[in-house]
């Protein structure tokens, strides 16, 4: 079902880029790595993507502000952002899912369950 799939990661920390990478990689997706939302933004033009997975805290652009920007543009506004972050609460994953985000995950991500989660995610 996944194997289709193009991910772009947007991830500031080398050890989470290596894990979540591994781990999408290891499911036959294909993975694209941004260190910032600025970074991202270029790569949605090349790749569109099936799902962006983004860190909330980089420097540059932020998730938050990614989303926006994402969401405001008719051609971007439907892909799936999953938001992950070390800094995980309830409320967070509130705030995420009310502005758009399709959903807020704690890091470090669990490899085990990690693919299944965002198949759920996007349905």
């Amino acid at each position: 079902m996944n194997k289709n799939w193009v991910v772009i990661v947007v991830e500031d920390s080398y050890d989470d880029v290596q894990l979540i990478s591994t781990v999408l990689s290891n499911s036959g997706i294909e993975v694209h790595v941004a260190k910032n939302g600025e970074e991202c933004l270029h790569l949605v033009e090349k790749f569109y993507p099936t799902l962006i997975i983004t860190d909330l805290a980089m420097p540059k652009m932020d998730g938050w502000e990614m989303l926006g920007i994402l969401r405001d543009d008719p051609k971007t506004a439907q892909i799936p952002v999953v938001a992950i972050s070390a800094y995980y609460s309830s409320d967070l994953a509130v705030d995420a899912t009310a502005v758009g985000f399709a959903a807020c995950l704690p890091k470090p991500v669990r490899p085990r369950h990690f693919v299944e989660q965002l198949t759920e995610i996007i349905g």
